[in-house]
């Protein structure tokens, strides 16, 4: 088990490292101070071949682009939210609004936590595991949002094949808060073209109705013996087919009322397995619809439906919607979301 540091490059003039986190299996993940971006993640299949499964870029530039959030950490509040403001305690705040033409805020606005550049707080190198710990200060009215926001996010890879990320808050004033990953999968190998031979089982056969804007009505779904069903394990070549036009970006809600770890989605490919658990409530699942011809790392171009996302939040809009749990943090209060990638 080991921890490696380089350079990753400059961002606006701020010096970003990047860490390489590796067991004794052959499973690597490197993770830049940029965004808590996961850039690179090797793991081996059931006969020992390494692949490097998410999709990325070469160079660090290219993740200013905030259109595909690659791979980032996303804050103060992931997903969208209506009309990109919210009323607390009687005041309403603006937030920057960077999506549907500039109607709504998606993933913290447009400098959210996946353009940040977090502080390094430790470095830990044990027998059975290796970990890193990411701070990151976020500014009362950064991107319109209210209160400090003190964010911590560990990343904890095993000699079981299990990276572990635990983000954790607290503020001085009450704020919308919703954590998550937003890395883009394909266990073929990032490379690999299309994700229709994967097979996804999701822990729910209830999601939310959108409109046509990806905002929630209010109303969960079920959606039990359609196309969106994947509550029995599914190979995605019927789903990408059946929505090719609209494609799959809708969030998928866990029987989680008390926020424990429990598996949502279990995702098989190229003989090679992921299970994704987590605290949190919904499950958003993305299947690469808007990639376009991407230009990813070593020449790879990630075209329509080349990777998925699996992301583990609260609930869409949840700030705005009275039907929905709060997703609101109060001072005095730690916010915590873990979220497991076994790949064992």
């Amino acid at each position: 088990m080991k921890i490696e540091r380089e350079k990753h490059g400059l961002f606006y003039n701020q010096n970003v490292d990047i860490f390489t986190l590796s067991n004794n299996t052959g499973m690597k993940v490197k993770i830049s101070q940029l965004g808590g971006i996961i850039t690179h993640l090797w793991v081996p299949d059931e006969k020992g071949n390494i692949a490097d499964v998410v999709a990325g870029y070469d160079e660090i530039k290219s993740y200013a682009e905030p259109q595909h959030f690659m791979g980032a950490l996303i804050g103060r509040v992931a997903n969208r939210i209506e009309g990109a403001q919210y009323t607390l305690a009687g005041k309403t705040h603006k937030l920057n609004a960077n999506v549907y033409d500039g109607k709504h805020n998606l993933h913290g606005g447009y400098l959210g936590y996946n353009l940040r550049v977090w502080r390094l707080i430790e470095i830990k190198q044990e027998k059975e595991f290796v970990a890193l710990h990411l701070k990151l200060f976020d500014q009362d009215g950064e991107q319109g949002f209210a209160g400090n926001v003190v964010v911590d996010a560990v990343y904890t890879l095993t000699d079981k094949n299990l990276l572990k990320l635990e983000m954790t808050a607290t503020t001085d004033m009450a704020t919308p808060v919703s954590f998550t990953e937003h890395s883009y999968f394909n266990l073929n190998g990032h490379d690999s073209g299309s994700i229709e031979n994967h097979v996804l089982q999701l822990n729910s056969t209830f999601l939310l109705e959108q409109k046509e804007d990806r905002m929630p009505t209010g109303k969960v779904l079920d959606v039990a013996n359609t196309c969106m069903d994947f509550s029995a394990p599914t190979l995605l070549t019927t789903s990408v087919q059946e929505m090719h036009d609209e494609g799959i970006n809708h969030s998928y809600v866990m029987d989680n009322h008390d926020k424990e770890l429990i598996l949502m989605a279990t995702l098989s490919a190229a003989g090679r397995q992921l299970k994704i658990s987590s605290n949190e409530q919904t499950l958003h699942f993305y299947n690469g619809h808007n990639l376009n011809d991407v230009k990813g790392k070593n020449g790879a171009v990630y075209s329509r439906f080349s990777a998925l996302c699996l992301e583990p939040k609260n609930y869409v809009n949840g700030i705005n919607i009275d039907a929905f749990p709060s997703n609101i943090l109060h001072p005095g209060e730690i916010y915590n979301h873990s979220i497991l990638y076994d790949f064992g």
